[in-house]
């Protein structure tokens, strides 16, 4: 499916103006995802239909093409992502009539989740949070850390089945916390689990990490889980 707000374009081999009627089309409106930008072995569909000069739709199938190898486009405007950290162009056609090139960025995959060594913590007495809960998204193809992906950490342990009465939390005062990651693949803002003022907090609390491609699938690697004691 697409993904975030659509855009409807009027294009044309010269732009919007002097239209060129082929066939009784003279124009064509696309819906394109926004941002342009597709992550590897994820598939959007895109959409369009042919107008002609006054804007009624005209029944001329569009069909859809790429010159590039860095995306897989088939007729009835499947795209697949396949060539992570670079960009791919996507045509529009009817007939002889055919859109702009669309330039899409194609995102990595993120392929794995890594914990820091230290992943046993604790907290000591008079200390309000623990240091921060490191954890990593990498891509194989390039083998590097994955910028702007998200991670999902979550409070397990102990399981409070009222939110409300939580005796520790991560930033922000809840138990799931979905971090932005920055270049070097881990959480652009440190993560932490910290104790509510107040309460006492349990001797010993878990966090776990997880993460998900575009396409919904785990990332190897996701459910390890940091342990925290608290002094």
């Amino acid at each position: 499916m697409i993904r975030g707000a659509c855009l409807a374009a009027c294009l044309a081999l010269g732009g919007c103006s002097d239209l060129t009627d082929e066939g009784g089309v003279a124009q064509l409106e696309v819906q394109l995802p926004d941002p342009l930008s597709i992550e590897v072995d994820q598939t959007i569909v895109l959409q369009g239909r042919a107008l002609d000069a006054s804007g009624a739709p005209v029944d001329v199938p569009i069909t859809w093409r790429t010159p590039d190898t860095t995306l897989i486009v088939t007729a009835d405007g499947q795209v697949t992502g396949r060539t992570g950290g670079s960009t791919g162009r996507v045509q529009a056609q009817a007939g002889a009539l055919a859109s702009d090139f669309f330039s899409f960025a194609v995102r990595p995959r993120p392929d794995t989740l890594v914990l820091s060594p230290d992943s046993v913590l604790t907290v000591a007495a008079g200390a309000g949070a623990s240091a921060p809960l490191v954890a990593t998204l990498r891509s194989r193809e390039p083998d590097q850390p994955l910028a702007d992906a998200t991670l999902v950490y979550t409070v397990t342990e102990p399981a409070f089945g009222d939110p409300a009465e939580r005796t520790v939390e991560l930033p922000g005062g809840g138990l799931t916390l979905a971090a932005r990651t920055g270049a070097d693949g881990t959480p652009a803002t440190p993560v932490t689990l910290g104790r509510v003022a107040g309460r006492t907090a349990p001797p010993l609390a878990t966090v776990t990490v997880s993460a998900v491609t575009a396409t919904g699938l785990p990332v190897p690697g996701s459910g390890q889980r940091f342990r925290i004691a608290f002094q």
